[in-house]
């Protein structure tokens, strides 16, 4: 199966979705080696970037858009293919038209403006809801804010402790885009270099960045200040991670500075797709604006708010993201479950002994023994008072027959899964789809879980090939060989 990933970017509209799929294309790896970047005649240096992340690269001549769809859908796009699209241009009509040539079409959004085609969505700003969206696709889902936000590894994991303080927030981190296509840099950098106390400023474009030698001739003569074209990834985390304050455009550059480590934070918007991002990160306390500046830095509370705000976003950026965006991206290629869940019942207790006593699901249990009927019913009952218990029947859809359960027992954040199929729906690809089903009914439910464990005996290859279809991963642990956990991670 490929990951097909599309989206424009240079000097003129800036790097942004390209650098987001470049990311998500880092974190998709596992599951998809097979990657190829769709992209109009990109420029030398950005194929080359694209290829050294080891994306084979096509280059899209140039043509309407309802024309490179048809062509796409046509030539290019295969049935069990994922693609991925990053643009505002790729509205509904692209996207129905590619839809019907592909497995599954996955939609980054900035915007909620318009009807989308997308069997996903992914939005990384933090507040739009399903209300938000017209999801044409049945069943179409929406990921939103950070927990999701695909950024490079470099960026990515607990890099600093919690409680760790900022450094300085007179050593300053400018970056308005790799592109800075609005050519906002030598202003800002100006008005900081000119606060008292300002010890550096640092400021980074990328190589997309147009009026390279005159920024450079012009930072010469600025004795506090250090420029910076091009930085890769690690060398980009380490920088941010020196600098106490940040002016960042609301984009994903800001959300890489909250992951590296963070700090006092000021956002400075340049284009109008970045409102939503905006919105979030200064009404969540991640970050205030631009024109504060000059009243933060100056302050005595400069620090103290550094440090503050370098806390709230170390809760938020936790590192997790390519692991939910990863088991996401695995349930997505699942069809639709064909059976409905509802509560377990009192009169279901004899089906449940009878299936918990089956040979089958014996020999796979971590207590091979039949159970008694008495001590069934005495846990039954105990399972239907527990407010801390879910057990959910599936129904086939089509006959109305039990078709199996799925059943967690919930403690504090996590919860912890058991299921079985009835024998006549063993062998038809539904284990998964159980295990999806039940883990989303869940959540809904009890929102305060974080995280999901099924532990299964190593010997069992059809439940542990279920788990990982199902999205879920491995988790390391210090049980036995013959026992695995696998988890599938929630949002705080």
């Amino acid at each position: 199966m490929r990951l097909l990933l599309r989206a424009d970017g240079n000097a003129r509209l800036g790097l942004g979705h390209v650098m987001r799929l470049l990311a998500l294309a880092e974190i998709l790896r596992p599951d998809f080696p097979e990657q190829l970047f769709l992209i109009r005649e990109p420029d030398t240096a950005l194929a080359a970037q694209l290829a050294a992340a080891g994306l084979t690269v096509q280059a899209l001549p140039a043509r309407s858009l309802p024309e490179e769809a048809a062509y796409l859908a046509a030539h290019v796009l295969r049935s069990d293919d994922v693609l991925v699209l990053d643009g505002y241009d790729f509205r509904y009509d692209y996207q129905n038209t590619v839809r019907g040539a592909v497995h599954r079409l996955v939609y980054l959004d900035d915007l909620h403006a318009y009807p989308l085609a997308a069997d996903l969505v992914l939005n990384p700003a933090g507040g739009p809801t399903v209300a938000d969206y017209e999801l044409r696709q049945p069943g179409a889902r929406l990921l939103s804010g950070p927990a999701y936000a695909p950024l490079r590894a470099a960026f990515q994991g607990k890099l600093v402790e919690d409680d760790t303080p900022a450094p300085d927030p007179t050593t300053m981190f400018v970056c308005l885009g790799g592109a800075d296509p609005t050519h906002q840099t030598k202003r800002v950098a100006t008005e900081l270099l000119a606060l008292p106390g300002m010890r550096r400023v640092h400021a980074v474009v990328g190589g997309a960045y147009q009026g390279w030698e005159a920024l450079h001739t012009w930072a010469a003569n600025q004795p506090n200040l250090t420029l910076h074209r091009h930085l890769a990834a690690p060398a980009l985390a380490t920088l941010m991670r020196q600098c106490g304050a940040a002016v960042c455009s609301a984009s994903t550059v800001s959300y890489e500075y909250c992951a590296a480590g963070g700090g006092l934070l000021l956002l400075l918007p340049t284009a109008a797709n970045q409102y939503d991002l905006d919105h979030y990160l200064r009404g969540a306390g991640l970050a205030r604006p631009y024109t504060a500046a000059a009243n933060i830095l100056t302050s005595s509370e400069a620090g103290r708010i550094a440090t503050e705000m370098r806390a709230a976003q170390r809760q938020v950026f936790d590192g997790q993201a390519p692991t939910r965006l990863r088991q996401e991206l695995r349930a997505l290629l699942l069809p639709p479950p064909p059976f409905a869940l509802r509560p377990a019942t009192a009169p279901d207790s004899a089906q449940l002994l009878a299936w918990t006593n089956e040979p089958a699901v014996r020999r796979f249990s971590f207590n091979p023994e039949s159970v008694a009927e008495a001590d069934h019913e005495r846990w039954f009952a105990a399972r239907l008072a527990d407010d801390h218990a879910l057990l959910l029947l599936a129904q086939d859809a089509a006959t109305g027959r039990a078709a199996g359960l799925i059943r967690f027992a919930v403690d504090d954040g996590t919860a912890t899964l058991s299921y079985l199929l009835a024998a006549d729906f063993r062998g038809r690809g539904l284990a998964p789809l159980l295990l999806l089903a039940g883990t989303r009914r869940l959540l809904a439910q009890f929102p305060r879980v974080r995280r999901v464990l099924g532990h299964v005996q190593a010997a069992n290859a059809a439940s542990v090939h279920a788990f990982e279809r199902a999205g879920f991963q491995q988790q390391p642990t210090a049980s036995p060989t013959d026992s695995l956990t696998f988890g599938w991670l929630g949002v705080e």
